[in-house]
């Protein structure tokens, strides 16, 4: 999977290391920030996919923030 600059995206989450950076769009809602990411799959990546009907989500650190997985973006470019 690679991270995609969409249309949309309006800020730069830095990476370090062998983490690459990964553009977001920052969202405002009435009541609180979300900031949404898109991610383009492998041709093998979406035949896992069909295959298993699962994929992963890894969250480095101590605590998982809520998250929410989506097919279509929150705000359409």
């Amino acid at each position: 999977m690679k991270p995609v600059q969409t249309d949309t995206a309006n800020r730069v989450m830095k990476g370090s290391g062998d983490v690459q950076d990964l553009p977001i769009t920052r969202i405002e809602y009435e009541d609180g920030v979300g900031l949404e990411s898109c991610w383009e799959l492998s041709d093998e990546e979406i035949q896992q996919i069909i295959e298993t009907k699962r994929i992963h989500i890894l969250v480095l650190g101590n605590w998982h923030p809520p998250i929410l997985p989506k097919v279509k973006p929150e705000i359409e470019e």
